[in-house]
Order: C-alpha cells, then sequence, then structure tokens
C-alpha cells in the first residue's frame, strides 16, 4: 500500500490564471478543462517527489493533479466563484518530521502545494476561500483505503494483470460462490475508468448463463 496521496477539496473566488494561458476577462477557457498537472515537468521532478514521501517526508515539490469541476457543472458553485480539486502525490502515511494530526503541519503542506500552484498561476493563493484536506490517515479512515492509496494497492509491475489482486484471484471471482471483485483492487486497477466493474460483470453474467 506505497503511494499514498492527499486531497485537498477548495472553493475559490476566481478561476485561476495560468502564465501559460491566460483566459480573457477571467473567463473559463480549454486549459481549465480535464487535468491539469503542475510540478510533473520531467521525471527528474516526478522521482524526486516520490523519494520525497519514500523517506517518510510531504514532497517537498509534489506532483498535483488539479481538476476544476465547476467549469462544467454550474450547479456546484455560486455565480462567478469555483470548487477545485487537487490530487496530491506523493504523501507518506507517516511522516518522520511531523504528525498528520497536528493541524500546523498539515497546514504548512498545504500552503507548500498552493505556493506550488502560485508558480504557475499568480494569484491563486489569494483567491482561497476555504478547503478541506484528506491526509493519507484521513482517507484510510473516512473511505477505508488502506494506507491512503487509492487505488486499493500499489500499481507495481508485480501487482498488475494476472497478479492483481493476487494470483488465482485475478478472474474477479472469490473462493466464496457469489462474491466477486471489482474495484480498484483488481485488473487494470483504479481511477475513473471503469474498467474493473466491467469486466468483473461480463464474469458475473458469464455465471448466470
Amino acid at each position: 500500500y506505497l503511494q499514498a496521496t492527499t486531497k485537498i477539496n477548495l472553493a475559490v473566488e476566481s478561476l485561476p490564471q495560468f502564465c501559460c494561458f491566460k483566459s480573457k476577462e477571467g473567463n473559463a477557457g480549454p486549459q481549465h478543462v480535464g487535468t491539469i498537472h503542475i510540478g510533473a515537468e520531467s521525471l527528474e521532478q516526478i522521482e524526486s517527489a516520490c523519494r520525497d514521501s519514500a523517506n517518510g517526508i510531504p514532497s517537498r515539490r509534489p506532483v498535483i493533479e488539479m481538476t476544476i469541476p465547476s467549469v462544467l457543472d454550474k450547479t456546484i458553485s455560486p455565480p462567478g466563484k469555483h470548487v477545485i480539486n487537487l490530487f496530491i502525490q506523493y504523501t507518506p502515511y507517516k511522516p518522520s518530521d511531523g504528525s498528520w494530526e497536528d493541524p500546523e503541519y498539515r497546514k504548512s503542506f498545504a500552503e507548500r502545494c498552493f505556493e506550488l500552484i502560485e508558480e504557475y498561476a499568480p494569484g491563486f493563493k489569494s483567491s482561497i476561500i476555504d478547503y478541506d484536506m484528506l491526509t493519507p490517515p484521513d482517507l484510510e479512515r473516512v473511505f477505508g483505503l488502506k494506507g491512503g492509496n487509492i487505488f486499493h494497492g500499489a500499481m507495481g509491475l508485480d501487482s498488475l494483470f494476472l497478479m492483481r489482486p493476487m494470483k488465482r484471484w485475478s478472474s474477479y471471482r472469490t473462493p466464496v460462490r457469489g462474491l466477486y471483485l471489482c474495484g480498484s483492487g483488481t485488473h487494470p486497477g483504479g481511477g475513473v475508468m471503469g474498467a474493473p466493474g466491467r469486466n468483473a460483470a461480463k464474469v458475473v453474467v458469464r455465471d448466470l448463463k
């Protein structure tokens, strides 16, 4: 259950204005749709962020995946305001230099993430109304995600394909008749693609025939 993550949900006054692609009058543009990757300009940056976490330190320059759902769904925020989701890698489950139970420690990491985004979108920090933060222990407590891993287990080469979640159980069937697996811990893994559920459903239909 390595590769734990942190999730931050924000309410903001306005859309981020990225240095590379500023929109006219602050309106939503193509740069605000989809997933926006920050701090992942090279393999070296990603490796450095991962190494920090492996050493028990929340990444000094984390890899951030930003989405702005309110650009497409106007019903989830007041007019002119927006909701931003940050999926942050990599954060250790048990930090070696502090505790996620410490409010100041949590705040310092959140600020670190906001500072990084500020480099790409000046004015981002001042636009923040409020935010909610879910660290790896929070993800485990609230959603049952062991170790704060949203994929129900590491996505290494030794735990993919016929080895996911383990040998003999990769067909979505379990030793218990009528009980099937269909979560992120099954092939081909997590994300928003829904493929594990689709594959498991096909197995169920086949068994019912």
